[in-house]
């Protein structure tokens, strides 16, 4: 017989610790059914299942965390929310504060990523395009009603520009990639490659994106973008 080895030790969720005690303690304080049968239990031999409920119970429990979805569901245990979900919730409290927005069911996620402590996801709410940024201490939301400022005659548009240098927009479907480019000085530009999800860019150049700065497109030639849309939640890192 081939022993398979037991999993890692793991702390248990305490939340699924505080499940499992009170359930084990519902059970063991239930009043006794009357049974036809007189063979007695000893109440050391009762101790032990008692006991070994427990054990089992945390070999368990460890695993809960890393079960799938519907596995955790059938057990009655709540999935853990994606990275990008968990900072839609963050961009959603934020907007909501500002203005109604639609219900927090409509906003899903198409893509994250985290570089040097600015995470920056993108999403559809209600089936616009929509872009936030988090730090540890701001939040920028853009707004899911504003019309992108289009590269020349592209359909490629941005819809949000923050001073951590994040550029966000629309992707012209005709294109499989391009540049972005922006003018910090008449003899200084950045360039970056977007990472483009589902139509959607996002690009970061690194440098301070505001009003009146030059922003282009690059594919094939340059495309000069038009105002870029104010933002719907504007913080600034320690704000």
């Amino acid at each position: 017989m081939i022993r398979q080895p037991m999993p890692p030790r793991r702390d248990m969720p305490s939340d699924v610790r505080d499940r499992l005690r009170r359930r084990l303690w519902s059970e063991l304080d239930r009043p006794k059914q009357p049974r036809r049968s007189h063979i007695r239990v000893p109440v050391v031999a009762a101790t032990c299942v008692a006991a070994v409920l427990v054990a089992g119970s945390v070999v368990f429990a460890q695993n809960v965390s890393h079960a799938p979805d519907q596995m955790r569901a059938a057990m009655g245990v709540g999935s853990e929310p994606s990275p990008a979900e968990a900072q839609l919730d963050r961009c959603y409290a934020a907007a909501l504060a500002v203005r109604a927005v639609p219900i927090r069911p409509q906003w899903k996620p198409v893509a994250t990523s985290e570089v040097n402590g600015v995470t920056v996801t993108s999403a559809r709410v209600a089936g616009k395009p929509l872009f936030c940024e988090t730090t540890t201490t701001a939040v920028n939301v853009s707004d899911p009603d504003a019309v992108p400022a289009n590269a020349g005659t592209t359909t490629t548009g941005v819809l949000f520009a923050t001073a951590n240098g994040t550029v966000a927009g629309v992707t012209d479907p005709r294109w499989r990639s391009f540049d972005l480019r922006v003018t910090v000085a008449p003899d200084n530009t950045v360039t970056a490659e977007p990472e483009v999800s589902d139509g959607l860019f996002v690009a970061r150049l690194g440098v301070a994106v505001g009003p009146g700065v030059k922003v282009e497109a690059v594919h094939e030639t340059a495309h000069t973008f038009g105002p870029i849309p104010p933002r719907l939640v504007r913080q600034e890192n320690g704000s």
